[in-house]
């Protein structure tokens, strides 16, 4: 499994707002700016299949407008995309397009074949593409959930989204081969985990590689060994048993030349 990193930010970090794709198929959030991201980092906007969306602020689900333009403007789908939020994400969308651009929804709509899969505050699974993928209900402001992705090679990916430390966090702690999780502040408020809560999971998961991510701009660093603090743009090389950045596969290989 491939994990880009397009943005590690928070609302007002230096760095993009938090989005990632697994892949090349599979991006979770929707940030602002995210798909000009995207082209500035290589990656192709089409080729995405499946859209994960935490929850509805609109530093995670704005530019959910300008994925739609990227898959139908110019062509239409030959397959599905399949969109999977909490409820309410198919009337939300719609909402969307007609302030962004008004009476465009319906052709935009036959275009990208879009398929939506909303889940409560139950959470639930989804399988195809060849992942299966599990919502958990998260604690934030608004109601969100983080998700557990699995290809079909067993490794698993977790992502919490914005959240303070909950039993869902916990339990994608314990399932995931690696967990990209919300580290905004030093202490954990206003909705968000703080770099304490992820030390803390970090002691309790010593083999557990932790991605902070949604952070401000001063969460930098860690005593913990297994907590890793990306760039925007970063890729890492994910298996059951681990993790291993692009940029040292790379370095080791011109090394061994």
């Amino acid at each position: 499994m491939q994990l880009h990193l397009i943005g590690t930010g928070s609302i007002l970090s230096k760095q993009m707002s938090a989005s990632a794709l697994i892949d090349d198929t599979i991006l979770i959030d929707a940030p602002n700016g995210a798909m000009k991201a995207m082209h500035r980092h290589g990656l192709d906007p089409t080729g995405i299949d499946i859209c994960l969306i935490t929850h509805y602020h609109a530093d995670h689900f704005f530019d959910i407008v300008f994925l739609f333009l990227e898959q139908g403007l110019l062509r239409k789908r030959d397959s599905e995309l399949v969109l999977i939020g909490p409820t309410g994400f198919a009337q939300r969308v719609e909402q969307l397009f007609e302030l962004a651009y008004p009476g465009s929804w319906p052709h935009m709509k036959e275009s990208t074949r879009p398929r939506f899969v909303e889940f409560g505050e139950e959470g639930g699974d989804w399988s195809g593409y060849g992942y299966t993928i599990r919502a958990l209900h998260t604690q934030h402001t608004v109601p969100s959930q983080g998700y557990l992705i699995t290809d079909e090679d067993g490794t698993r990916l977790g992502y919490t989204g914005d959240t303070v430390h909950c039993p869902a966090v916990d339990e994608l702690a314990g399932h995931s081969s690696a967990l990209v999780l919300d580290t905004s502040f030093h202490q954990s408020k206003a909705g968000h985990m703080g770099l304490e809560d992820v030390e803390a999971l970090a002691d309790r998961h010593p083999d557990l590689p932790l991605l902070a991510t949604h952070r401000d701009d001063d969460v930098t660093s860690s005593t913990r060994p297994n907590i890793h603090f990306p760039a925007d743009g970063d890729t890492f090389q994910l298996t059951a048993t681990n993790l291993i950045p692009s940029r040292q596969e790379e370095l080791d290989t011109a090394t061994a030349v």
